[in-house]
């Protein structure tokens, strides 16, 4: 009786295990192809930038990706480099269903790790403001979408050169400022408004502190690139 009932519970604590990851991977996929379905349609509105110039406070659009310092790591003991992303987007409202008649499709979208004072646990954050502003970083609606996140990381495609000899040479950053003085467009030889894709890594924590993680990569814009998507 001992051995039997010593398999059992092994099996239904391997069982347990087994859920709580597939639980865990299916809440990391649900999160990313959020984020993803936004970056899909992020947009840089030159006219919009423009208008602001002659005000006191530039309007900003396009995409802003910061590093910030994020949830302690438990291998290390010190703190993960997280990204910060604030952009404009031309999708549906998720956050103002009753303005569902009045929805111009465009609006100020953000996805943020931030510290829950209280609780003293790191939440997984997407804001949404229904309407376009100076700032890029403020106002709207926020929602926590997790309390599991350990890791956000965004890596933007700055520039993809054809070598000689075959294949690309790509030069990647984590930080993106559409509103860069040098933002000119589409321009052979000058930055990009918009990056050409993202890397998007992310790494959520099951109830029994396994990590689940995973990466995906998403064009914004396939060589040759369309200037029309700038606009």
């Amino acid at each position: 009786m001992s051995l039997l009932y010593g398999a059992f519970f092994q099996i239904s604590n391997s069982s347990l295990q087994v859920k709580s990851t597939l639980e865990t991977r299916q809440e990391l996929r649900l999160l990313m192809k959020m984020v993803l379905d936004d970056l899909q349609n992020v947009q840089f509105l030159k006219h919009f930038a423009e208008s602001g110039q002659s005000t006191n406070q530039q309007r900003e659009s396009g995409m802003i990706a910061e590093i910030k310092l994020g949830p302690e790591n438990p291998e290390t003991g010190g703190l993960e480099e997280v990204s910060s992303l604030y952009f404009h987007t031309a999708a549906k409202s998720r956050f103002y269903p009753e303005e569902k008649e009045q929805d111009p499709e465009l609006h100020e979208v953000s996805y943020t790790m931030q510290e829950n004072l209280d609780t003293k646990t790191w939440e997984f954050v997407r804001r949404e403001d229904f309407y376009l502003d100076n700032n890029l970083r403020e106002g709207g609606k926020s929602y926590v979408l997790s309390e599991t996140v350990t890791k956000f990381e965004l890596l933007l495609l700055e520039s993809q050169i054809e070598l000689a000899g075959g294949g690309n040479q790509e030069e990647w950053t984590r930080e993106w400022d559409s509103d860069e003085e040098n933002c000119i467009g589409t321009s052979r030889g000058t930055p990009f408004c918009l990056p050409r894709a993202v890397k998007l890594t992310m790494a959520l924590k099951d109830e029994r502190g396994n990590t689940v993680t995973d990466s995906q990569v998403h064009n914004l814009c396939v060589p040759p690139c369309n200037p029309e998507i700038f606009k």
